[in-house]
């Protein structure tokens, strides 16, 4: 158990600091029924910590989950392609899977970034 005082960021996953909410419960049996969900809040909150929890309460399950950052894809700068790559090879990371992604996305050049990284997530992720 970790017994500190975190100023920022999230709480570790077995921190005894952490204040279980309505919204552990909520998120997490929706998550387990296949729903998408958004947690929105304002800063400083507790969603990040939530997330952490989520996921690890998630995974003694046997679901493997991964958190991406989008704001590490620049959208200022980035092309809906690279945009798209980025979250693909992101998510290959995450789940280390065995993808040459550079194959494949070469292979699937034809579609649009959208239709390609759907095509990831139904014909590969899943």
């Amino acid at each position: 158990m970790v017994d500190q005082y975190i100023f920022s960021g999230s709480l570790p996953e077995n921190a005894s600091t952490y204040v279980t909410r309505q919204a552990d419960d909520e998120l997490y049996e929706a998550l387990l029924q296949g729903q998408f969900c958004y947690v929105l809040n304002s800063r400083q909150s507790g969603k990040s910590s939530l997330r952490v929890r989520t996921m690890s309460r998630l995974g003694e399950t046997g679901v493997e989950c991964a958190s991406i950052d989008l704001s590490s894809i620049s959208i200022q700068t980035a092309t809906q392609e690279n945009w798209y790559a980025d979250l693909i090879v992101k998510l290959i990371d995450s789940f280390a899977l065995n993808v040459d992604f550079k194959i494949w996305w070469e292979q699937n050049q034809l579609n649009s970034p959208l239709l390609r990284y759907s095509n990831f997530l139904s014909n590969i992720l899943l």
